[in-house]
């Protein structure tokens, strides 16, 4: 498992495409799409990320995952890739679809419990996976409850994240550091 994280539009997709890249040809690539194109801005960056993966090359199956883990990518082998972009979306969705639920804070470790669960089940099968997010933590605290929350939260998924990766990057300014 391989984690990417930086700053929103510093090359982190670009880098994780062409990471994956070095496996060849002859895999089942899945790219787990968490993105919702809720306006125009996110619809063209949705489309130059899928104009991106077809110029590589490389067959990609896209999957959408606003919340739940869909059932066709739970069970897969060691001739499987996925690229998830992106934690930091994924999240959001769960705070989203959480917000008028009763229990929310344990609805939410649930959901957190079960990403990080598949994810340990993936590496248990072999499969490649590669994990893009953002890095929202070098922002200035927020006077909102629920934007802590989602740094709370995102920052100890990201810790957990890399403590069961093999490699981290950090992707600035298309400039690549490997922290791991």
């Amino acid at each position: 498992m391989i984690f990417i994280t930086g700053g929103v539009r510093s090359g982190k997709s670009a880098f994780a495409e062409r990471l994956v890249q070095q496996y060849g040809q002859d895999l089942h690539y899945h790219y787990i799409a968490t993105g919702v194109a809720f306006d125009r801005e996110m619809e063209a960056r949705i489309t130059r990320h899928q104009l991106d993966r077809e110029q590589q090359g490389l067959h990609w199956k896209t999957i959408e995952m606003q919340v739940e883990i869909p059932d066709a990518i739970k069970r897969l082998s060691d001739q499987h890739v996925l690229l998830f972009e992106c934690v930091t979306t994924w999240l959001a969705n769960v705070l989203y679809y959480t917000e008028t639920l009763e229990n929310r804070e344990h609805r939410i470790a649930d959901y957190v419990v079960v990403f990080q669960n598949q994810l340990l089940a993936w590496q248990q099968q072999g499969v490649r996976v590669v994990i893009v997010s953002n890095e929202i933590l070098d922002e200035p605290s927020a006077s909102n409850d629920e934007v802590e929350l989602y740094r709370a939260l995102i920052g100890k998924l990201h810790q957990w994240i890399v403590a069961h990766c093999k490699s981290a990057y950090e992707v600035q300014y298309q400039l690549v550091q490997q922290w791991k």
